[in-house]
């Protein structure tokens, strides 16, 4: 069976409304194809209410769904002339927010997780749209091309935008298959394949040794690789780590509800508890486990204005690993 990919998700702002319906990504020279380009940091500390309790969110620390369910009511649009355009689900009126010039005047301290960088701070006008949306203070801003952020502060491994680590999220329609079977079981909805924000839905895996797949495998843990070609050019998407799960699946992308967690109580029904094989780089926290990260890697011949496309349904190259990356 070849393997094809069954949806593209892109969101152009962290924690925001991803698009509807997309049918192809473009990846740049620079490996970069506008996913989470745009996020909201704190513009005062801020005391989380919902999630870890207590902490304080220091100035310039993005904001999550995890704390705040509200940004799924927020949706970003990215423009052809650059910039973009803010909008709230379901309400009329939106903000156009032209693109700010990415020098160090405009660049503000800004940090997501442990990654301590500089983003570009879009404006007071933008700023106030925001705090009327999420309800306290805070900033827009963009990526920066001229202070990159890159995987794992390593430039080796290529550039990110705002994502919490990775470029590329990897998993399949057989696990969010296995996952909606456990939820139907027990009484509840079943979910979407952008419930846990992934970029990529693969159909058509198999085994490494082409087999059928036995019950309760999440068959993208043995992608090690997945070539993408398009205009005489292929980009390879490589496994780096498994995706460690918190709130966010459990959060509703269209509603913000989060009632329980009934998807990763179906994860851990699944066996997916564990921890990172690489226990030196990663640690050995347990973890539940749903969906891979991978980084790109671009052809070295590959030009500034060259593009490579994922587009979905389009058949893709795939390079399997006898192992998984957690155990």
């Amino acid at each position: 069976m070849s393997v094809t990919i069954a949806e593209l998700n892109f969101a152009p702002g962290k924690a925001m409304a991803p698009y509807e319906d997309v049918e192809a990504v473009t990846i740049g020279a620079d490996g970069m194809f506008g996913d989470r380009s745009y996020m909201w940091v704190e513009a005062v500390p801020h005391v989380n209410v919902l999630y870890r309790r207590g902490e304080t969110a220091k100035t310039g620390h993005f904001l999550s769904l995890r704390e705040d369910p509200a940004l799924t009511q927020v949706a970003p649009t990215l423009e052809a002339q650059g910039g973009v355009t803010l909008r709230m689900r379901h309400t009329a009126g939106a903000l156009y927010v032209p693109p700010t010039e990415d020098v160090a005047a405009h660049r503000i301290p800004v940090s997501v997780w442990g990654w301590h960088g500089e983003g570009i701070d879009q404006g007071d006008e933008a700023a106030q749209w925001g705090a009327e949306a999420i309800g306290r203070p805070v900033r827009l801003v963009a990526v920066s091309h001229e202070a990159p952020r890159w995987v794992e502060d390593d430039p080796s491994l290529g550039c990110v935008g705002f994502a919490d680590g990775y470029p590329v999220t990897v998993g399949s329609i057989d696990s969010v298959g296995l996952v909606n079977e456990r939820l139907n079981a027990v009484g509840y909805p079943p979910i979407s394949g952008k419930r846990p924000r992934v970029t990529i839905l693969l159909a058509g895996l198999s085994l490494p040794n082409c087999a059928e797949l036995p019950d309760n495998v999440f068959p993208e843990d043995y992608v090690e690789e997945i070539r993408v070609g398009s205009n005489g050019l292929v980009a390879v998407f490589r496994r780096v780590k498994a995706c460690g799960r918190c709130p966010v699946p459990d959060t509703n992308e269209l509603t913000g509800e989060r009632r329980g967690s009934p998807v990763r109580k179906a994860l851990g029904e699944l066996a997916r508890n564990g921890r990172h094989a690489d226990t030196a780089r990663y640690g050995t926290k347990p973890e539940l486990f749903w969906t891979q990260n991978h980084v790109i890697e671009l052809p070295r011949d590959m030009g500034p204005n060259d593009k490579i496309e994922a587009r979905k349904g389009a058949r893709v190259e795939v390079v399997y690993s006898e192992t998984t990356n957690w155990t």
